[in-house]
């Protein structure tokens, strides 16, 4: 009978170990790939939507810097200021809402674009250094960045824009307060409580 010796291979050890090394490495090497590329693209739609949303609050602001009574019965004037960074606005793009609650609970407001009367009286937009347009038609149709506009209001309602609700006489008469809101495309708003400093004196501030 024939008899083989068998003998142990030690450069099969080495190279099957050297093997599972190889192989270890490689599913380490994806992991922590896959983990970076996750991170980056997380972080870059962060920076993304950051960046949106600065540019957005650069762009789209306003601020009201002043208020007067337009006159003793129901015209306001108002002094607003836009931001110093980002492109034009359409004013027909910029909303206002004028609201108020009489003291039996009754609520009114009046709401369009700024220059847009719904009917009634008509509302004036123009740039703070320009003469206050003749007509309607006259009004500016784009805010600048950094620019200060003046722009006219009066009191009623979208279903009543002859009324006075709301409007310097209004507030006097029911000894109420009222509220202006402008809203602007893609951006923030402002809001602006309107209290009356001096009765309905013509001239005398609001806010």
């Amino acid at each position: 009978m024939w008899r083989r010796d068998i003998q142990k291979e030690e450069s099969a050890h080495f190279g099957v170990g050297a093997m599972i090394v190889f192989i270890a490495m490689v599913l380490v090497a994806t992991i922590v790939s896959s983990t970076i590329i996750l991170l980056v693209e997380k972080m870059a739609q962060q920076t993304q939507r950051t960046s949106e949303d600065a540019r957005r609050d650069s762009v789209n602001t306003v601020i009201i810097v002043g208020g007067w009574v337009g006159d003793d019965f129901d015209d306001y004037l108002f002094m607003m200021e836009f931001g110093s960074a980002g492109e034009q606005v359409a004013r027909v793009d910029v909303i206002y809402v004028l609201t108020c609650t009489h003291p039996d609970g009754t609520f009114y407001y009046r709401s369009a674009a700024l220059g847009n009367s719904m009917g009634g009286s008509a509302l004036f937009v123009w740039e703070v250094g320009d003469n206050k347009p003749a007509t309607a038609a006259g009004n500016v149709n784009q805010f600048s960045p950094g620019a200060r506009y003046f722009f006219t209001l009066d009191g009623g309602t979208n279903a009543a824009p002859g009324g006075d609700e709301c409007g310097p006489i209004d507030l006097d008469q029911n000894g109420i307060n009222a509220k202006l809101a402008l809203h602007l495309p893609n951006g923030m708003s402002t809001f602006q409580d309107l209290a009356l400093s001096n009765g309905r004196v013509m001239g005398s501030q609001i806010i």
